[in-house]
């Protein structure tokens, strides 16, 4: 088991568990080999939205490299919020593939690649008065 990988799972699920926007989550799943590793979780929301957070990452030189992600947010009535991914039906967009698909409808570059932690805080900040 990547140690460096494990810790940065286990560091994603204590910001689940100190956030104040968060009620309760599960572990979807959590593989941790010896270069890379897949974490897949959801959570309830405060306001019984839910966020579902994925990231499949591997690790270069003591750094950690998401490969794939996809973190949806999405209301309680179950309409998108926002969903940040790296898929890549979106080639024309600057910093292809990564990508923020909005509420909306519309989709827009990201200028730096979200991770799990980036997209808890910016939920928190929804909840902030």
């Amino acid at each position: 088991m990547n140690a460096l990988l494990n810790q940065h799972f286990t560091m994603i699920e204590m910001q689940l568990l100190q956030s104040s926007a968060v009620v309760a989550y599960e572990v979807l799943s959590r593989e941790v080999g010896l270069i890379d590793g897949k974490l897949r979780i959801k959570a309830i929301l405060r306001d019984n939205a839910i966020l579902e957070l994925f990231e499949y990452d591997n690790e270069v030189s003591g750094q950690i490299k998401i490969l794939k992600y996809s973190f949806h947010w999405q209301n309680a009535q179950g309409s998108l919020r926002k969903r940040w991914d790296n898929a890549p039906h979106y080639p024309h967009l600057p910093n292809a593939p990564h990508h923020l698909h909005q509420e909306d409808g519309s989709v827009e570059h990201v200028t730096a690649i979200p991770t799990a932690l980036f997209v808890i805080g910016e939920i928190e900040q929804t909840f902030q008065p």
